[in-house]
C-alpha cells in the first residue's frame, strides 16, 4: 500500500470553504435584489460537495439551488383517481410557472454579472467565477411533492423534494437534496464522523486516478461514489486509523455480488442507485470503478 496514514489524513480534510461561501453570498444577493411581486416565493441553498461536507481541494464549481415554491409539483397522477379528485378540489391552479420564475433568474444573473459571465446549460445556469468567487452553477428548480396518500384532511403524506426539466432534452429530473443531506449528517453520526471524511479520501484517490489517466472521470460521478459508500454498513467505517477503514471499504466493495448492487439505494433513500434511467448508476461502470481503485490502491 503505497500510502501513508499521513497521505490519507490529508485526503481526509474537508476543502477551502471561503470562495463556496463567497460565491454563494454573491448568487443570494443578486436574486434577492432583484423586484420580485409580494406573492414570490423562493429559497436558496447550496448542495452537492459544499452542501454536504464531502468537497475536496481542488473542487471548483459550486452548486446553488434556487427552488421556486410559489407553485409545485408532484406525483399525484399516479394516486387512486379518488385522491387526485381531492387534490384539483383543494389546490388552486399555480399563477406562476416554474419556466417563466427560470427566465426571470436568467435576466437577473446576466443584469448584475454580465451577459459574458452566465451561460445557459442543460440542467443548469453556469455563472462564471471572478474575483474570489468560483465558477457557480444555479439550478433553477420547483418543490416537488412525493405523495404516498392524498386527502384534504391529510395533505401533508409526502416527501419534498425539487424539479426541474432539463433545458435541452426536456428530460424531467426529481431529486431529494434535503433527504439526501440529513441521511449523510445521521450515516456520519452513526459511523464515528468517519463516513465523510472517507468519502473524501475516496473522491481524493479518483482525482489523482484521473490526474494519472487511469481512470475517466465520468465513469464514476462523485454523487454515485458518495450513495455507494452510503450503503456500506457501519462497521466498514469503525476503526481508529483510515488505513484500516480504507482497507475494510475496498474489501466490502470488492465482495458484492450483482444481486446485492442492484439492491442499494440514492443517499435520499427515495431511488434506487442502479438502474438504466440518466439519474442512475451503471453496475459495470460501478464495478470497473471498484476494480481500478483496488488496483490503485495496491499499487499506486
Amino acid at each position: 500500500m503505497p500510502f501513508s496514514e499521513n497521505q490519507l489524513n490529508t485526503w481526509a480534510n474537508q476543502g477551502a470553504m471561503v470562495s463556496s461561501v463567497n460565491t454563494y453570498n454573491s448568487i443570494k444577493t443578486c436574486i434577492e435584489g432583484n423586484n420580485w411581486n409580494n406573492d414570490i416565493y423562493y429559497s436558496i441553498y447550496l448542495q452537492g460537495s459544499y452542501r454536504n461536507s464531502t468537497n475536496i481541494i481542488g473542487d471548483s464549481d459550486v452548486d446553488v439551488v434556487v427552488e421556486f415554491s410559489s407553485t409545485f409539483h408532484s406525483n399525484i397522477h399516479e394516486l387512486p383517481p379518488e385522491q387526485l379528485k381531492e387534490d384539483n378540489e383543494y389546490f388552486p391552479n399555480s399563477k406562476y410557472t416554474l419556466g417563466s420564475f427560470t427566465t426571470a433568474i436568467v435576466e437577473r444573473l446576466k443584469h448584475y454579472y454580465g451577459d459574458a459571465y452566465v451561460k445557459v446549460g442543460n440542467k443548469s445556469i453556469k455563472v462564471l467565477g471572478n474575483s474570489g468567487r468560483l465558477d457557480c452553477d444555479v439550478i433553477c428548480c420547483a418543490e416537488y411533492r412525493e405523495f404516498k396518500s392524498f386527502s384534504k384532511t391529510n395533505t401533508n403524506d409526502c416527501v419534498k423534494g425539487i424539479v426541474f426539466w432539463t433545458t435541452n432534452t426536456k428530460e424531467k429530473v426529481v431529486n431529494f437534496p434535503k433527504s439526501h443531506y440529513d441521511n449523510g449528517i445521521e450515516k456520519n453520526k452513526n459511523c464515528s464522523t468517519n463516513y465523510k471524511p472517507s468519502i473524501r479520501i475516496i473522491k481524493n484517490m479518483k482525482s489523482r486516478m484521473t490526474d494519472k489517466g487511469l481512470l475517466i472521470s465520468s465513469l464514476a460521478p462523485s454523487y454515485f461514489i458518495e450513495c455507494l459508500m452510503y450503503n456500506v454498513t457501519n462497521n466498514n467505517y469503525c476503526h481508529d486509523k483510515y488505513h484500516d477503514i480504507i482497507v475494510a471499504l475496498l474489501t466490502t466493495f470488492y465482495n458484492y455480488s450483482d444481486s446485492e448492487l442492484n439492491k442499494f439505494v440514492c443517499q435520499n433513500y427515495r431511488r434506487c442507485l442502479f438502474g438504466s434511467t440518466s439519474q442512475q448508476w451503471n453496475i459495470d461502470n460501478c464495478k470497473k470503478f471498484i476494480s481500478e481503485i483496488i488496483k490503485f490502491w495496491n499499487n499506486g
